[in-house]
């Protein structure tokens, strides 16, 4: 059978649906093992392109049997199989999603989005939702660190549209994934975006202020014949993989004023003597809260290498 070239549109239980030409196949992957280059327990994600070949005997159906070198990807650590998983492929833009409250409003979830993306090859875009319901100045303090490191930042309001066409502005003609807390209004967004859309709209558990899964798996979606979203489904923790401790100061912008004038060249900036970071952070030069942020994926990374090189140090 020929090889037919194909897009990954979602994956359930190993049955991926391949987008190629004008028609869709339920593929499994062949030998149900493809080699990677590292450990991975989903060799395929939504947005892969692969190479697919047809069944004979069963229409609508197919085998996957080689994956295209990806551009990007997004990729977190699971703690759970000791693995690093990949939740979508090939994109420009990741659209990390978040709310001025109910549910709370979560930066350092973000700062973690925001590291994943550029650890991946994607642009990172910080999407502010619920503007209708207020923003508190610790809110709109944060926003502005991400501004002076250069980080696009939008607000809107899915309830209102305000906001909904700068959105529009900014991911027309990409791939974009969109992805956030369960309940921060992804669905509400991509409505607004394309009503015909009709997701599926969660509430917010008033016991906990979080909110309830209503995508259970990524799934890619055409907007428009020029712009192409990844969806997925709501996440309450992000684990960061790919890089190292000695790696994450690069990934913090308000450090590089400072850094060079450490006492020590291999400064971590954590409890070495004599860390400008440190004494920058004092000053108050850098924000309290981005540096716990920083502090808190510091230390979870060292699962990451345990897991992933086998040493807590690398």
């Amino acid at each position: 059978m020929p090889e037919i070239s194909g897009q990954v549109l979602y994956g359930i239980n190993n049955i991926y649906t391949v987008a190629v030409a004008d028609k869709k196949l339920q593929c499994r992957i062949k030998g149900k093992v493809l080699k990677t280059k590292k450990r991975q327990y989903n060799p395929i994600a939504v947005g892969d392109l692969v190479e697919v070949v047809a069944d004979p005997f069963s229409q609508g159906k197919g085998w996957i049997i080689r994956r295209k070198e990806r551009s990007s990807s997004l990729e977190r650590w699971n703690k759970k199989r000791r693995a690093c998983q990949v939740l979508a492929a090939n994109a420009e833009l990741l659209i990390c999603t978040a709310s001025t409250s109910n549910p709370p409003f979560r930066p350092r979830f973000i700062d973690r989005l925001i590291i994943s993306a550029e650890i991946g090859g994607l642009i990172p875009v910080v999407l502010l939702n619920k503007c209708d319901l207020g923003v508190e100045p610790v809110v709109r303090e944060r926003v502005e660190v991400w501004k002076k490191n250069s980080y696009r930042v939008i607000s809107c309001s899915a309830l209102t549209g305000k906001g909904i066409s700068d959105l529009e502005e900014v991911i027309n003609g990409n791939t974009v994934v969109f992805i956030g807390q369960s309940g921060v209004g992804k669905s509400s967004i991509l409505n607004s975006l394309e009503p015909e859309l009709k997701l599926k709209v969660g509430e917010i558990s008033s016991k906990y202020d979080r909110g309830i899964h209503t995508t259970n798996f990524a799934v890619m979606i055409s907007l428009n014949k020029n712009t192409r979203i990844i969806d997925t489904p709501g996440i309450r923790e992000f684990e960061v993989s790919g890089i190292t401790q000695r790696d994450l100061h690069g990934f913090f912008p308000e450090f590089s004023p400072w850094s060079a004038g450490c006492a020590y060249s291999s400064c971590l900036h954590i409890d070495e003597p004599g860390c400008a970071v440190k004494h920058a952070l004092e000053r108050g030069d850098i924000h309290p809260d981005r540096y716990r942020s920083y502090v808190r994926l510091f230390n979870d990374l060292s699962d990451f290498q345990k897991g992933f090189y086998g040493s807590a140090y690398s």
